[in-house]
């Protein structure tokens, strides 16, 4: 039983760091978020459209993700850092979309009965969130530097199949000529059909090899979405980058007074989820 109620409290203690983490980093994306959007508008119309436009998509892969803290199950088999990250996702996008600002009332309520946990008063460690929160912004670093990469292997295979397809309709063009000098009297149409044989089998090639390349390019962008909505905007690390993350506030005033508070054996409900202690971090 003692041991049991070790692992418990192991586990806890992570869970309050990385859900003071997860605050400290969601309002910070939120307001790196509205710079970029002040900057892209008074830059061009066309840079905050389009910064708007890759916005949107990520609040839509917000919601989705945040769809499963509504299922009972997904809190019996989560780990804290599926936790952690989940609340991360729901702070940054609350002020600004209700079904996020649904998802984190729904944490909140889930993180308090479940665990005895006050989202407002975690009791967690500030030195320990302060680490944990440059660890998520390293990694996030990490994951839009792979993004960058990917995405400009995809802008020089979109370039390949474009030239591939114009060699394909220029082959094309080659063999309908072809085809139409051999219909002619007075031409060898033998030969003039095997050039234009000749000519369609290229063609052919070139547009698989135009296709195959474009669909390698779609992928490398869809990785490079993948990595960009996996926890902070590139918008809000470009921010990043020009401020150092140790001067952001604790989101809690148990972190700004170093408090640590252990839960109460009676204040911790059974959990039927075989979770691990892992590694703090907000892992995805």
């Amino acid at each position: 039983m003692a041991e049991s109620d070790g692992i418990e409290e192991a586990m806890e203690g992570q869970l309050r760091i990385l859900v003071t983490a997860a605050s400290q980093v969601g309002q910070m994306m939120t307001r790196l978020r509205e710079e970029a959007l002040r900057r892209a508008r008074e830059h061009s119309i066309q840079e905050h459209r389009e910064l708007q436009s890759r916005l949107d998509a990520e609040r839509a892969a917000a919601r989705a993700e945040l769809s499963n803290v509504h299922q009972p199950d997904w809190w019996d088999r989560a780990t804290p850092e599926q936790i952690g990250h989940s609340y991360q996702v729901a702070r940054g996008w609350a002020g600004e979309d209700q079904e996020a600002a649904r998802a984190e009332q729904r944490m909140r309520d889930e993180l308090q009965s479940r665990y005895a946990i006050d989202v407002n008063n975690t009791g967690a460690d500030p030195s320990s969130v302060q680490q944990m929160v440059r660890l998520q912004m390293e990694r996030a670093e990490r994951d839009l530097a792979s993004a960058a990469e990917e995405r400009h292997r995809a802008a020089t295979e979109e370039a390949e199949a474009a030239r591939l397809m114009a060699d394909a309709n220029q082959a094309e063009q080659a063999a309908e000529n072809a085809r139409a000098i051999a219909s002619e009297p007075g031409h060898d149409s033998e030969a003039f059909i095997a050039d234009a044989e000749l000519r369609e089998r290229e063609a052919s090639r070139y547009r698989e090899d135009s296709q195959n390349t474009y669909d390698s390019s779609q992928r490398r962008d869809a990785t490079a979405a993948s990595l960009e909505r996996q926890g902070i905007s590139e918008q809000a690390i470009g921010a990043r980058m020009r401020s150092d993350v140790s001067n952001a506030k604790p989101a809690t005033e148990a972190a700004r007074n170093g408090a640590a508070k252990k839960t109460s054996a009676k204040a911790r409900p059974s959990r039927g989820r075989g979770a691990q202690v892992q590694r703090a971090g907000l892992e995805r």
